[in-house]
């Protein structure tokens, strides 16, 4: 039988195969469209955690409420919590990244079998962001101090600074377009130590310890000294596969609610979650 010649005697037959091909067609493409997304486009999964064992900061849940609205509205699923357990080896792995919202001495309301996962993540290829006072350990907990480079050692009144730009990074998501210097408003930290020349570690921003009073005036305080010269306020860390951001900003939700902080932040949380900086400079167009 000639398939070609029935086909052409017969147009219903035609138009029934035409229909058939149409409807391949559009299940093909409906299949493609239910594909995950590329990596660029692919949500980022993030995790907050905030329990705290030293001083709290008042602004906590207004920051994590703000993050959550902030990821909403671009690829950022936020994961809230003050429990433990969702830190466990086995949670961490649907994570790009922990952010740590002023979570101080984390040493303390982790035990040492809580911790241990988390530096493990790490090292597998995890990143840990850390917001202004979750980098408060006061010593309690050595593994994440090391990774951060620095631990607490007091700050100032929530007062305007100067931001010193590293001139490597001038174009860098991070600064948000900023270059050289400009001023900002927060409280800022100071820390036992600078960070600079550790291995793997990038300044982006520094103060200019010129412009403000560094250490506040209280006797808790009165062996602390300023830092100096050289104060970063916001740096990374690559680690082997571990990438570690900290900044400065986040003591509440008027220091991060700017045009500088929101870029800013953004910006750090795709670094952190290894994306990179191409698929950051996208995402900020």
């Amino acid at each position: 039988m000639d398939v070609a010649a029935s086909t052409i005697d017969n147009p219903h037959t035609a138009l029934f195969n035409l229909t058939m091909i149409q409807r391949l067609t559009l299940l093909v493409l409906t299949a493609l469209l239910a594909l995950p997304a590329a990596r660029a486009d692919a949500p980022i999964e993030m995790i907050v955690y905030s329990k705290t064992s030293w001083f709290r900061h008042p602004d906590i849940g207004r920051i994590s409420g703000y993050l959550a609205v902030l990821g909403s509205k671009h690829g950022i699923n936020v994961s809230i919590t003050e429990d433990a357990k969702d830190l466990s080896a086995r949670n961490l792995e649907q994570y790009d990244l922990i952010l740590f919202n002023n979570s101080t001495n984390l040493g303390e309301s982790l035990t040492v079998e809580e911790r241990k996962p988390i530096i493990e993540w790490f090292h597998k290829g995890g990143g840990i962001m850390v917001m202004h006072a979750g980098i408060v350990q006061n010593g309690t907990w050595p593994e994440l101090i090391e990774i951060a480079g620095c631990d607490f050692h007091g700050d100032s009144e929530f007062v305007e600074a100067r931001f010193l730009v590293d001139p490597k990074a001038e174009g860098d998501p991070i600064v948000a377009g900023k270059s050289r210097e400009f001023t900002y408003t927060a409280d800022w930290l100071n820390f036992d130590k600078s960070v600079t020349g550790l291995p793997g570690v990038e300044v982006l921003l520094r103060l200019d310890e010129k412009s403000y009073v560094p250490v506040r005036d209280i006797p808790f305080y009165k062996d602390m000294k300023p830092m100096g010269a050289d104060h970063p306020i916001c740096w990374r860390r690559t680690l082997g596969k571990g990438r570690f951001f900290f900044t400065g900003l986040g003591h509440d939700v008027r220091s991060i609610d700017t045009d500088f902080g929101r870029p800013h932040l953004l910006a750090g949380i795709r670094w952190t979650a290894g994306r990179t900086q191409e698929e950051t400079n996208k995402a900020g167009e």
